[in-house]
Protein backbone atom coordinates (compact mmCIF):
# COMPACT_ATOMS: atom_id res chain seq x y z
CA UNK A 1 0.00 0.00 0.00
CA UNK A 2 1.48 3.28 -0.96
CA UNK A 3 2.27 5.98 2.10
CA UNK A 4 1.60 9.88 0.70
CA UNK A 5 3.74 12.17 2.52
CA UNK A 6 3.81 15.63 2.24
CA UNK A 7 5.38 18.66 3.58
CA UNK A 8 3.09 21.80 4.59
CA UNK A 9 4.27 25.23 4.05
CA UNK A 10 4.70 26.23 0.37
CA UNK A 11 3.67 22.50 -0.78
CA UNK A 12 0.20 21.41 0.76
CA UNK A 13 -0.52 24.88 1.72
CA UNK A 14 -1.84 27.59 -0.08
CA UNK A 15 0.57 30.90 0.31
CA UNK A 16 -2.15 32.15 2.72
CA UNK A 17 -0.95 28.95 4.58
CA UNK A 18 -4.63 27.43 4.46
CA UNK A 19 -5.67 24.26 2.39
CA UNK A 20 -8.77 25.08 0.00
CA UNK A 21 -12.02 24.01 0.44
CA UNK A 22 -11.47 21.43 -3.04
CA UNK A 23 -8.39 20.15 -2.01
CA UNK A 24 -9.75 19.40 1.91
CA UNK A 25 -12.46 17.11 0.72
CA UNK A 26 -10.36 15.53 -2.14
CA UNK A 27 -7.98 14.51 0.79
CA UNK A 28 -10.69 13.63 3.08
CA UNK A 29 -12.36 11.19 0.11
CA UNK A 30 -9.50 9.55 -0.52
CA UNK A 31 -8.31 9.20 3.54
CA UNK A 32 -11.82 7.90 4.02
CA UNK A 33 -11.35 5.16 2.07
CA UNK A 34 -8.24 4.18 3.70
CA UNK A 35 -5.12 5.80 1.96
CA UNK A 36 -2.50 6.42 3.59
CA UNK A 37 -1.85 9.84 4.35
CA UNK A 38 0.40 12.07 6.31
CA UNK A 39 2.55 15.50 6.55
CA UNK A 40 6.13 16.14 7.48
CA UNK A 41 7.03 19.41 8.70
CA UNK A 42 9.92 21.37 10.36
CA UNK A 43 7.02 22.92 12.37
CA UNK A 44 5.78 21.94 16.03
CA UNK A 45 2.51 19.86 16.45
CA UNK A 46 0.73 23.24 17.89
CA UNK A 47 1.71 25.37 15.10
CA UNK A 48 0.43 22.59 12.83
CA UNK A 49 -2.25 21.26 13.89
CA UNK A 50 -4.65 23.50 13.10
CA UNK A 51 -3.46 24.19 9.70
CA UNK A 52 -4.75 20.53 9.23
CA UNK A 53 -7.68 20.37 11.59
CA UNK A 54 -10.31 19.89 8.66
CA UNK A 55 -8.72 16.81 7.41
CA UNK A 56 -9.30 13.36 8.59
CA UNK A 57 -5.77 12.30 9.60
CA UNK A 58 -5.08 8.83 11.06
CA UNK A 59 -1.71 8.15 9.95
CA UNK A 60 1.09 8.98 12.40
CA UNK A 61 2.98 12.50 11.76
CA UNK A 62 6.19 14.17 11.69
CA UNK A 63 7.48 17.60 12.75
CA UNK A 64 10.73 19.66 13.94
CA UNK A 65 12.25 18.03 10.98
CA UNK A 66 11.78 14.44 11.75
CA UNK A 67 12.58 14.90 15.59
CA UNK A 68 9.53 13.45 16.38
CA UNK A 69 6.90 10.96 14.81
CA UNK A 70 3.84 11.91 16.41
CA UNK A 71 -0.19 11.08 16.87
CA UNK A 72 -1.89 13.53 14.41
CA UNK A 73 -4.63 13.97 16.80
CA UNK A 74 -3.21 14.48 19.80
CA UNK A 75 0.71 15.26 19.14
CA UNK A 76 2.02 12.46 21.79
CA UNK A 77 5.45 11.33 20.65
CA UNK A 78 4.89 8.04 19.03
CA UNK A 79 9.13 8.16 18.15
CA UNK A 80 11.99 10.54 19.34
CA UNK A 81 15.26 11.35 17.45
CA UNK A 82 17.13 13.67 20.07
CA UNK A 83 20.27 14.93 20.88
CA UNK A 84 23.04 12.95 22.49
CA UNK A 85 24.64 14.62 25.48
CA UNK A 86 27.89 14.72 23.44
CA UNK A 87 26.40 16.42 20.55
CA UNK A 88 24.48 19.32 22.58
CA UNK A 89 27.54 19.79 24.39
CA UNK A 90 29.24 20.77 21.24
CA UNK A 91 26.42 22.74 20.03
CA UNK A 92 26.51 24.82 23.66
CA UNK A 93 30.11 25.13 23.54
CA UNK A 94 29.49 27.07 19.95
CA UNK A 95 26.86 29.11 20.74
CA UNK A 96 28.19 30.31 23.85
CA UNK A 97 32.02 31.04 23.03
CA UNK A 98 30.62 32.85 19.40
CA UNK A 99 27.96 34.85 20.88
CA UNK A 100 25.06 33.08 18.92
CA UNK A 101 21.40 33.84 19.87
CA UNK A 102 19.41 30.81 18.62
CA UNK A 103 16.00 29.57 19.30
CA UNK A 104 15.91 26.97 22.13
CA UNK A 105 13.01 24.38 22.07
CA UNK A 106 13.07 22.35 24.90
CA UNK A 107 10.89 20.55 27.38
CA UNK A 108 11.01 22.08 30.50
CA UNK A 109 8.46 20.76 33.60
CA UNK A 110 6.78 18.33 30.93
CA UNK A 111 5.80 21.80 29.03
CA UNK A 112 7.62 22.27 25.26
CA UNK A 113 9.39 25.78 25.48
CA UNK A 114 11.14 27.75 23.25
CA UNK A 115 13.56 29.54 25.00
CA UNK A 116 15.87 32.86 23.45
CA UNK A 117 17.62 35.58 24.98
CA UNK A 118 15.93 38.75 25.99
CA UNK A 119 18.44 41.10 25.70
CA UNK A 120 19.11 40.06 22.02
CA UNK A 121 15.43 39.77 20.42
CA UNK A 122 16.28 41.44 18.12
CA UNK A 123 18.02 38.43 16.71
CA UNK A 124 14.85 36.26 17.16
CA UNK A 125 12.52 39.53 16.07
CA UNK A 126 10.59 38.01 13.27
CA UNK A 127 9.99 34.80 15.13
CA UNK A 128 8.82 36.12 18.20
CA UNK A 129 6.61 38.85 16.47
CA UNK A 130 4.69 36.59 14.49
CA UNK A 131 4.15 34.22 17.52
CA UNK A 132 2.70 36.77 20.54
CA UNK A 133 0.27 34.89 22.63
CA UNK A 134 2.33 31.24 22.01
CA UNK A 135 2.60 29.96 25.76
CA UNK A 136 5.99 27.72 24.29
CA UNK A 137 8.15 31.01 24.10
CA UNK A 138 10.53 31.92 27.11
CA UNK A 139 12.23 34.59 27.15
CA UNK A 140 15.45 34.37 29.36
CA UNK A 141 18.53 36.04 30.91
CA UNK A 142 21.81 34.09 29.93
CA UNK A 143 23.04 31.15 27.91
CA UNK A 144 22.92 28.99 31.52
CA UNK A 145 18.64 29.24 31.47
CA UNK A 146 18.89 29.22 27.73
CA UNK A 147 20.19 26.00 28.18
CA UNK A 148 17.58 24.48 30.37
CA UNK A 149 15.28 21.34 29.75
CA UNK A 150 15.53 18.40 27.50
CA UNK A 151 16.58 20.07 24.37
CA UNK A 152 15.85 18.57 20.90
CA UNK A 153 15.81 21.22 18.50
CA UNK A 154 17.85 24.57 17.92
CA UNK A 155 17.35 27.36 15.21
CA UNK A 156 19.51 30.06 14.30
CA UNK A 157 18.02 32.88 12.26
CA UNK A 158 19.99 35.00 9.77
CA UNK A 159 23.53 33.69 11.17
CA UNK A 160 26.18 35.84 10.98
CA UNK A 161 28.62 33.48 10.72
CA UNK A 162 30.07 31.33 7.76
CA UNK A 163 27.73 28.88 6.58
CA UNK A 164 30.75 26.57 5.62
CA UNK A 165 31.71 27.14 9.81
CA UNK A 166 28.17 26.38 10.82
CA UNK A 167 27.81 22.96 8.63
CA UNK A 168 31.29 21.39 9.81
CA UNK A 169 30.34 22.27 13.36
CA UNK A 170 26.76 20.91 13.25
CA UNK A 171 27.97 17.74 10.81
CA UNK A 172 26.95 14.21 10.98
CA UNK A 173 30.39 13.35 12.86
CA UNK A 174 29.43 15.59 15.47
CA UNK A 175 25.87 13.63 16.13
CA UNK A 176 23.77 16.79 13.87
CA UNK A 177 21.64 17.12 11.36
CA UNK A 178 20.99 20.70 9.92
CA UNK A 179 19.39 22.30 6.92
CA UNK A 180 19.87 26.07 5.57
CA UNK A 181 17.37 27.48 3.75
CA UNK A 182 14.74 30.38 2.89
CA UNK A 183 12.10 31.03 4.72
CA UNK A 184 9.31 29.95 2.68
CA UNK A 185 7.09 33.51 2.92
CA UNK A 186 9.95 35.83 3.70
CA UNK A 187 12.91 34.72 1.15
CA UNK A 188 15.37 37.32 2.47
CA UNK A 189 15.18 35.28 6.15
CA UNK A 190 17.88 32.50 6.12
CA UNK A 191 17.51 29.43 8.75
CA UNK A 192 19.69 27.27 10.12
CA UNK A 193 18.19 24.57 12.04
CA UNK A 194 19.90 22.08 13.67
CA UNK A 195 18.62 18.59 15.22
CA UNK A 196 20.00 15.02 16.07
CA UNK A 197 21.14 13.23 13.02
CA UNK A 198 18.74 10.13 13.48
CA UNK A 199 16.46 12.98 12.73
CA UNK A 200 15.09 13.67 9.43
CA UNK A 201 12.21 14.00 7.01
CA UNK A 202 13.17 10.64 5.34
CA UNK A 203 14.24 8.43 8.37
CA UNK A 204 10.94 9.68 10.31
CA UNK A 205 8.82 8.71 7.21
CA UNK A 206 10.27 5.69 7.02
CA UNK A 207 9.44 5.04 10.54
CA UNK A 208 5.86 5.91 9.82
CA UNK A 209 5.95 3.22 6.50
CA UNK A 210 7.00 0.46 8.73
CA UNK A 211 4.22 1.03 11.77
CA UNK A 212 1.56 1.59 8.98
CA UNK A 213 2.70 -1.61 6.76
CA UNK A 214 3.12 0.24 3.89
CA UNK A 215 5.21 -0.85 0.79
CA UNK A 216 5.52 2.52 -1.50
CA UNK A 217 6.45 5.97 -0.50
CA UNK A 218 5.18 9.01 -2.28
CA UNK A 219 6.94 12.08 -0.57
CA UNK A 220 5.77 15.90 -1.98
CA UNK A 221 8.34 18.74 -0.95
CA UNK A 222 9.04 22.39 -1.94
CA UNK A 223 12.21 23.26 -0.11
CA UNK A 224 15.80 21.90 1.21
CA UNK A 225 14.46 20.31 3.78
CA UNK A 226 12.54 18.12 1.52
CA UNK A 227 15.65 16.81 -0.09
CA UNK A 228 16.16 14.19 2.30
CA UNK A 229 12.32 12.57 1.98
CA UNK A 230 12.21 12.98 -1.99
CA UNK A 231 15.26 11.31 -2.47
CA UNK A 232 14.06 8.28 -0.14
CA UNK A 233 10.66 7.99 -1.66
CA UNK A 234 9.75 5.43 -4.37
CA UNK A 235 8.08 9.09 -6.38
CA UNK A 236 9.73 12.31 -5.07
CA UNK A 237 7.06 15.19 -6.42
CA UNK A 238 7.98 18.69 -6.42
CA UNK A 239 5.77 21.24 -6.43
CA UNK A 240 6.12 23.64 -9.39
CA UNK A 241 7.60 26.68 -7.17
CA UNK A 242 10.11 24.21 -5.51
CA UNK A 243 13.49 25.38 -5.09
CA UNK A 244 15.87 24.35 -8.11
CA UNK A 245 17.99 22.09 -5.58
CA UNK A 246 14.98 20.20 -4.99
CA UNK A 247 13.62 19.81 -8.00
CA UNK A 248 16.99 18.10 -9.68
CA UNK A 249 16.10 15.39 -6.86
CA UNK A 250 12.67 14.84 -7.94
CA UNK A 251 10.54 12.09 -10.06
CA UNK A 252 8.13 14.73 -11.13
CA UNK A 253 7.10 18.37 -10.98
CA UNK A 254 3.77 19.06 -10.35
CA UNK A 255 1.51 22.11 -10.15
CA UNK A 256 2.12 24.93 -7.85
CA UNK A 257 0.89 25.14 -4.16
CA UNK A 258 -1.14 27.66 -4.95
CA UNK A 259 -3.45 25.52 -7.29
CA UNK A 260 -3.78 22.70 -5.04
CA UNK A 261 -1.63 20.35 -6.90
CA UNK A 262 -0.78 17.84 -4.39
CA UNK A 263 -4.56 17.09 -3.50
CA UNK A 264 -5.45 16.91 -7.05
CA UNK A 265 -2.14 14.38 -7.74
CA UNK A 266 -3.31 12.41 -4.97
CA UNK A 267 -7.02 12.26 -6.05
CA UNK A 268 -5.60 11.25 -9.80
CA UNK A 269 -3.92 8.57 -8.32
CA UNK A 270 -6.90 7.30 -5.72
CA UNK A 271 -9.67 8.37 -7.50
CA UNK A 272 -8.14 7.39 -11.57
CA UNK A 273 -10.05 5.71 -14.48
CA UNK A 274 -13.65 5.48 -12.90
CA UNK A 275 -14.10 8.94 -12.27
CA UNK A 276 -12.48 10.19 -15.66
CA UNK A 277 -14.04 7.82 -17.75
CA UNK A 278 -17.46 7.42 -16.95
CA UNK A 279 -17.57 11.23 -17.12
CA UNK A 280 -16.32 10.99 -20.55
CA UNK A 281 -18.72 8.11 -21.38
CA UNK A 282 -21.49 10.83 -20.12
CA UNK A 283 -20.06 13.36 -22.44
CA UNK A 284 -20.27 10.62 -25.09
CA UNK A 285 -23.86 9.79 -24.45
CA UNK A 286 -25.04 13.00 -23.68
CA UNK A 287 -23.49 14.57 -27.16
CA UNK A 288 -25.03 11.74 -29.24
CA UNK A 289 -28.61 12.55 -27.70
CA UNK A 290 -28.50 16.64 -28.04
CA UNK A 291 -29.40 17.67 -31.08
CA UNK A 292 -26.36 19.00 -33.29
CA UNK A 293 -22.49 20.01 -32.06
CA UNK A 294 -24.19 23.38 -31.83
CA UNK A 295 -25.66 26.04 -29.64
CA UNK A 296 -28.22 28.56 -29.63
CA UNK A 297 -27.86 31.80 -31.58
CA UNK A 298 -27.07 34.48 -28.69
CA UNK A 299 -27.48 32.02 -25.55
CA UNK A 300 -25.26 30.43 -23.23
CA UNK A 301 -26.27 27.19 -24.23
CA UNK A 302 -26.02 24.76 -21.10
CA UNK A 303 -27.84 21.63 -22.39
CA UNK A 304 -24.82 19.73 -23.13
CA UNK A 305 -23.71 20.41 -19.45
CA UNK A 306 -27.41 19.24 -18.02
CA UNK A 307 -27.18 16.16 -20.44
CA UNK A 308 -24.06 15.17 -19.38
CA UNK A 309 -24.11 15.43 -15.87
CA UNK A 310 -27.35 13.78 -16.46
CA UNK A 311 -26.23 10.99 -17.77
CA UNK A 312 -23.23 10.12 -15.37
CA UNK A 313 -25.16 10.12 -12.22
CA UNK A 314 -28.29 8.79 -13.87
CA UNK A 315 -26.61 6.41 -16.39
CA UNK A 316 -29.64 4.71 -18.03
CA UNK A 317 -32.85 5.95 -20.03
CA UNK A 318 -35.23 4.54 -18.06
CA UNK A 319 -34.46 6.65 -15.07
CA UNK A 320 -34.46 10.01 -16.72
CA UNK A 321 -37.32 12.34 -16.95
CA UNK A 322 -39.75 10.84 -14.35
CA UNK A 323 -43.11 12.56 -13.56
CA UNK A 324 -43.60 12.65 -9.85
CA UNK A 325 -46.47 14.83 -8.66
CA UNK A 326 -46.71 18.05 -10.62
CA UNK A 327 -43.07 18.17 -11.71
CA UNK A 328 -41.09 15.50 -14.37
CA UNK A 329 -37.79 14.92 -12.16
CA UNK A 330 -34.65 14.68 -14.20
CA UNK A 331 -33.77 11.24 -13.01
CA UNK A 332 -34.89 8.94 -10.57
CA UNK A 333 -32.84 5.79 -9.22
CA UNK A 334 -32.76 4.12 -6.04
CA UNK A 335 -30.59 6.74 -4.72
CA UNK A 336 -33.29 8.76 -4.72
CA UNK A 337 -34.36 11.62 -6.99
CA UNK A 338 -31.88 13.83 -8.85
CA UNK A 339 -32.01 17.19 -10.45
CA UNK A 340 -29.61 18.96 -12.32
CA UNK A 341 -29.79 22.69 -12.13
CA UNK A 342 -27.53 24.69 -14.23
CA UNK A 343 -28.84 28.20 -13.46
CA UNK A 344 -30.24 29.70 -10.17
CA UNK A 345 -30.77 27.16 -7.49
CA UNK A 346 -33.94 29.13 -6.32
CA UNK A 347 -36.06 27.89 -9.28
CA UNK A 348 -35.83 24.41 -7.59
CA UNK A 349 -38.05 25.37 -4.65
CA UNK A 350 -41.12 24.21 -5.28
CA UNK A 351 -40.03 21.42 -7.24
CA UNK A 352 -37.97 20.42 -3.62
CA UNK A 353 -41.09 20.79 -1.55
CA UNK A 354 -42.72 18.30 -4.00
CA UNK A 355 -40.02 16.06 -3.99
CA UNK A 356 -39.12 15.58 -0.68
CA UNK A 357 -42.24 14.59 0.36
CA UNK A 358 -41.45 11.70 -1.36
CA UNK A 359 -37.89 10.38 -1.39
CA UNK A 360 -34.08 11.73 -0.89
CA UNK A 361 -33.32 14.40 -3.39
CA UNK A 362 -29.78 14.92 -5.12
CA UNK A 363 -29.64 18.38 -6.43
CA UNK A 364 -26.35 18.54 -9.02
CA UNK A 365 -24.91 21.89 -9.62
CA UNK A 366 -22.60 22.17 -11.76
CA UNK A 367 -19.28 25.12 -11.13
CA UNK A 368 -17.10 26.28 -13.73
CA UNK A 369 -14.34 26.21 -11.96
CA UNK A 370 -11.69 26.37 -15.05
CA UNK A 371 -12.86 27.59 -18.80
CA UNK A 372 -11.25 28.76 -22.00
CA UNK A 373 -12.91 30.42 -24.81
CA UNK A 374 -12.40 28.67 -28.37
CA UNK A 375 -13.61 30.49 -31.57
CA UNK A 376 -14.62 27.92 -34.51
CA UNK A 377 -15.12 29.30 -38.30
CA UNK A 378 -18.78 28.35 -38.75
CA UNK A 379 -17.94 28.25 -42.75
CA UNK A 380 -14.73 26.13 -42.77
CA UNK A 381 -15.13 24.15 -38.84
CA UNK A 382 -11.53 25.23 -38.56
CA UNK A 383 -10.47 26.56 -34.77
CA UNK A 384 -9.16 30.12 -35.48
CA UNK A 385 -7.85 30.84 -31.68
CA UNK A 386 -8.60 29.51 -28.36
CA UNK A 387 -7.55 31.06 -24.67
CA UNK A 388 -5.80 29.35 -22.23
CA UNK A 389 -7.68 27.65 -19.16
CA UNK A 390 -8.71 30.16 -16.37
CA UNK A 391 -9.37 29.29 -13.27
CA UNK A 392 -12.31 31.11 -11.14
CA UNK A 393 -13.20 31.43 -7.47
CA UNK A 394 -16.55 29.98 -7.17
CA UNK A 395 -17.10 31.15 -3.30
CA UNK A 396 -19.01 33.94 -3.81
CA UNK A 397 -21.55 32.21 -6.30
CA UNK A 398 -21.69 28.85 -4.58
CA UNK A 399 -22.61 30.67 -1.41
CA UNK A 400 -25.22 32.49 -3.14
CA UNK A 401 -26.88 29.62 -4.41
CA UNK A 402 -26.78 28.00 -0.91
CA UNK A 403 -28.43 31.45 0.73
CA UNK A 404 -30.96 30.80 -1.81
CA UNK A 405 -32.23 27.66 -0.73
CA UNK A 406 -30.95 28.00 2.83
CA UNK A 407 -34.62 26.67 3.81
CA UNK A 408 -33.91 23.15 2.32
CA UNK A 409 -30.44 23.07 3.94
CA UNK A 410 -30.96 21.75 6.91
CA UNK A 411 -33.73 18.97 5.86
CA UNK A 412 -32.04 15.50 5.83
CA UNK A 413 -33.91 15.01 2.94
CA UNK A 414 -32.33 17.01 0.39
CA UNK A 415 -28.25 16.57 -0.83
CA UNK A 416 -26.24 19.00 -2.83
CA UNK A 417 -23.57 17.97 -4.98
CA UNK A 418 -21.17 21.00 -6.23
CA UNK A 419 -19.98 19.70 -9.55
CA UNK A 420 -16.23 21.44 -10.60
CA UNK A 421 -16.05 21.01 -14.31
CA UNK A 422 -13.97 22.37 -16.96
CA UNK A 423 -15.78 23.80 -19.75
CA UNK A 424 -14.74 24.89 -22.81
CA UNK A 425 -17.15 27.47 -24.67
CA UNK A 426 -17.23 27.15 -27.76
CA UNK A 427 -18.15 29.86 -30.27
CA UNK A 428 -19.03 29.83 -33.76
CA UNK A 429 -19.11 32.75 -35.88
CA UNK A 430 -19.36 33.81 -39.63
CA UNK A 431 -17.06 36.32 -41.47
CA UNK A 432 -13.08 36.73 -41.19
CA UNK A 433 -12.75 38.77 -37.74
CA UNK A 434 -12.91 37.47 -34.37
CA UNK A 435 -15.85 38.67 -32.70
CA UNK A 436 -15.83 40.65 -29.89
CA UNK A 437 -18.46 38.86 -27.39
CA UNK A 438 -18.55 41.80 -25.18
CA UNK A 439 -20.48 43.84 -27.77
CA UNK A 440 -23.98 42.95 -27.51
CA UNK A 441 -25.40 43.10 -30.85
CA UNK A 442 -22.42 41.01 -32.03
CA UNK A 443 -23.14 38.01 -29.22
CA UNK A 444 -26.32 37.72 -30.41
CA UNK A 445 -24.70 36.99 -33.67
CA UNK A 446 -22.89 33.98 -32.84
CA UNK A 447 -23.39 30.59 -31.41
CA UNK A 448 -21.86 29.33 -28.23
CA UNK A 449 -21.80 26.02 -27.33
CA UNK A 450 -20.72 25.01 -23.58
CA UNK A 451 -18.99 21.65 -23.01
CA UNK A 452 -18.19 20.21 -20.65
CA UNK A 453 -14.53 18.61 -21.22
CA UNK A 454 -13.66 17.23 -17.04
CA UNK A 455 -15.26 16.74 -13.65
CA UNK A 456 -12.66 17.94 -11.76
CA UNK A 457 -13.57 17.15 -7.91
CA UNK A 458 -16.72 17.29 -6.35
CA UNK A 459 -18.01 18.53 -2.57
CA UNK A 460 -20.93 16.84 -1.58
CA UNK A 461 -23.13 18.60 1.12
CA UNK A 462 -25.56 16.64 3.16
CA UNK A 463 -24.79 16.46 6.72
CA UNK A 464 -24.38 19.58 9.07
CA UNK A 465 -20.56 17.88 9.23
CA UNK A 466 -20.49 18.67 5.53
CA UNK A 467 -20.25 22.23 5.96
CA UNK A 468 -17.50 22.46 8.63
CA UNK A 469 -15.79 22.96 5.59
CA UNK A 470 -16.61 26.47 5.52
CA UNK A 471 -15.84 27.10 8.44
CA UNK A 472 -12.43 29.67 8.73
CA UNK A 473 -9.26 28.32 10.01
CA UNK A 474 -8.68 29.56 13.95
CA UNK A 475 -12.22 30.47 14.50
CA UNK A 476 -12.87 30.72 18.24
CA UNK A 477 -15.30 29.54 20.80
CA UNK A 478 -17.72 32.86 20.00
CA UNK A 479 -17.49 35.37 17.55
CA UNK A 480 -18.93 38.42 15.65
CA UNK A 481 -19.55 39.08 11.38
CA UNK A 482 -16.34 40.87 11.95
CA UNK A 483 -13.86 38.65 13.23
CA UNK A 484 -15.21 35.93 11.41
CA UNK A 485 -14.59 38.22 7.80
CA UNK A 486 -11.24 38.57 9.38
CA UNK A 487 -10.70 34.97 9.68
CA UNK A 488 -12.50 34.02 5.92
CA UNK A 489 -9.97 36.19 4.28
CA UNK A 490 -12.92 36.30 1.18
CA UNK A 491 -15.90 38.55 0.39
CA UNK A 492 -18.80 36.09 1.19
CA UNK A 493 -18.75 35.92 4.67
CA UNK A 494 -22.57 37.72 4.94
CA UNK A 495 -23.65 34.77 2.84
CA UNK A 496 -21.73 32.10 4.12
CA UNK A 497 -22.87 33.08 8.18
CA UNK A 498 -26.22 32.62 6.86
CA UNK A 499 -25.66 29.22 4.98
CA UNK A 500 -23.85 27.74 8.37
CA UNK A 501 -26.64 29.39 10.78
CA UNK A 502 -29.05 27.63 7.90
CA UNK A 503 -27.95 24.19 8.28
CA UNK A 504 -27.28 24.59 12.20
CA UNK A 505 -23.35 24.61 12.27
CA UNK A 506 -23.59 28.11 13.51
CA UNK A 507 -25.90 29.84 16.23
CA UNK A 508 -26.59 32.98 17.32
CA UNK A 509 -25.74 33.44 21.14
CA UNK A 510 -26.28 37.11 22.40
CA UNK A 511 -25.38 40.56 21.33
CA UNK A 512 -22.18 42.77 22.21
CA UNK A 513 -22.91 46.43 22.12
CA UNK A 514 -24.28 47.07 17.98
CA UNK A 515 -22.77 43.54 17.26
CA UNK A 516 -23.83 40.15 17.20
CA UNK A 517 -22.27 37.19 18.71
CA UNK A 518 -22.41 33.84 17.27
CA UNK A 519 -21.06 30.27 18.02
CA UNK A 520 -20.71 27.14 16.46
CA UNK A 521 -23.25 24.77 17.50
CA UNK A 522 -21.34 21.67 18.40
CA UNK A 523 -18.80 23.77 21.15
CA UNK A 524 -21.65 25.35 22.56
CA UNK A 525 -23.33 22.28 23.03
CA UNK A 526 -20.09 20.52 24.31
Amino acid sequence: MTLYATDLDGTLLSPDMTISDESTAALNRCLDKGVLFTYATARSFSSASPLVKKLHLSCPAVTFNGVFVIDPKTGEHLIENIFTDKSLFIAQEYIVSNGVAPLVYSYIDGRERVSYLADRQNDVRGYVDSRKGDKRLRPVKDYAELFEGRIFYITIIDPKQDRAELFDVFSRENGFSSNCMQDTYDPEIIWFEIFSKNASKASAILQIMELMHADKLVCFGDNMNDISMIRAADTGVAVANACEELKAEADIIIGRNSEGAVAEFIRQREEPSQHIDRFSHALSIAMTRTRGMHGSVGTQNEKLIHATLKSYYAPYSDEQEIKIGRYYADAVSEDGIFEIQTRSLYRLKDKLRDFTAAALVTVVHPVEYESRTVYISADTGEVMKETPFRKADPKAKIFRELYSIREFLGNERVRIILARLRVEKRVYFRGNGLPDLRNRRVKQSVEIQKVPLKLISETVLGSKEDYLIYLPDELPESFTKKEFLKLSKDGTTSLRLEVLRAVGVITQIGKQGKSIIYSISDKEQS
